[in-house]
């Protein structure tokens, strides 16, 4: 009876803990600070039941060994008050932890009033972000403090926006608009994934969260609507090449990968798989990326997805190819 009077106290213990830790993580409201109390709240429930099973191992361990070389162990079919207890209480744990986790989740899709938001397309192997103010970036997503809103899309595959620093993570899948939201708290940048295994250049699918200040926020918005009609320059056109993840499959050191390399692409003669032929000049190179499908190249497959580029851009990135020799 002593035995099961220590077992009772030390379980009543483990789930006498789990309202206390989440009480403290419910008051939460950032979802940054508010995962991180969810995970310490299962590390600490799952340390307590670590230490109990060990504790009783060793003991019945050192207590109910063989005392002499020929003794034989007792025969016991079972306790009904043992199986009931590790049945029901671990049950109870799990309701309990699985109940908290679901709120939570419920709490953090809820966006606050006044929250910044932006729009996320992901597409192989970058992500392009468009703000409500008519500008657009290539990875780097430029936010100003206070709570953020990301509406997610995908051009292509399923991709995944993840921000470790903000403990948030979504999936942007094609035909759908998802969304995340995280409380930009601290000016800085912090990195984002792509925690979805995409395609070849997976590994390059990174960007940036650059928090500001509202009012630096507020300047930048103003710099770069005055420069969002810039005329085209193969500098532009260099870091929408890079940015938008076309290295991944077109290499600029002549080598064939996914896709021809780009290296002493303006201007040569260029075989379709059709049979046709063609000089790769300006308005075929801007075709190539906005509907890359009419015209594949010879002895490769039509994988590439159209993309959405300013007349700008577009010209940007002709005047940049002209220099990859």
């Amino acid at each position: 009876m002593r035995g099961k009077k220590y077992v009772l106290s030390a379980l009543a213990a483990i789930l006498g803990a789990i309202p206390t830790f989440s009480a403290e993580a419910a008051a939460v409201a950032d979802p940054a600070r508010g995962w991180d109390k969810h995970f310490t709240l299962w590390l600490q429930v799952s340390a307590v039941i670590w230490v109990f099973v060990t504790v009783l191992l060793l003991y019945i361990i050192f207590k109910f060994k063989r005392k002499k070389p020929d003794q034989v162990g007792e025969y016991i079919e079972g306790n009904l008050m043992l199986e009931i207890m590790w049945t029901i209480i671990p049950a109870i744990i799990i309701i309990m932890l699985g109940a908290q986790s679901w709120a939570l989740f419920n709490e953090f899709r809820e966006v606050p009033a006044g929250a910044y938001e932006v729009n996320v397309e992901g597409f192989q192997y970058g992500y392009e972000i468009k703000y409500n103010e008519g500008i657009k970036t290539l990875n780097e997503l430029v936010v100003p403090t206070g709570p953020v809103k990301v509406v997610l899309s995908s051009r292509d595959v399923i991709h995944n926006f993840s921000v470790p620093d903000y403990r948030v993570r979504e999936d942007m899948v094609p035909g759908r608009t998802t969304y995340l939201w995280f409380n930009a708290v601290k000016q800085g940048e912090h990195k984002v994934w792509c925690a979805e295994l995409c395609g070849p250049g997976h590994y390059l699918m990174t960007a940036k969260v650059i928090v500001k200040s509202k009012e630096d926020f507020a300047a930048w918005i103003a710099q770069h609507k005055t420069g969002a009609a810039a005329a085209p320059s193969a500098d532009s056109g260099k870091t929408l090449v890079e940015g938008s993840g076309c290295i991944a499959c077109h290499s600029l050191t002549g080598d064939t990968g996914a896709g021809p390399s780009l290296k002493g692409i303006f201007g040569r003669a260029v075989q379709f798989e059709d049979g046709t032929s063609a000089t790769s000049d300006e308005a075929y190179i801007k075709q190539s990326i906005t509907d890359p499908r009419v015209k594949v190249v010879k002895g490769f497959q039509p994988m590439m997805q159209p993309y959405t580029m300013t007349e700008a851009e577009l010209g940007s990135v002709v005047e940049y190819l002209k220099t990859v020799k």
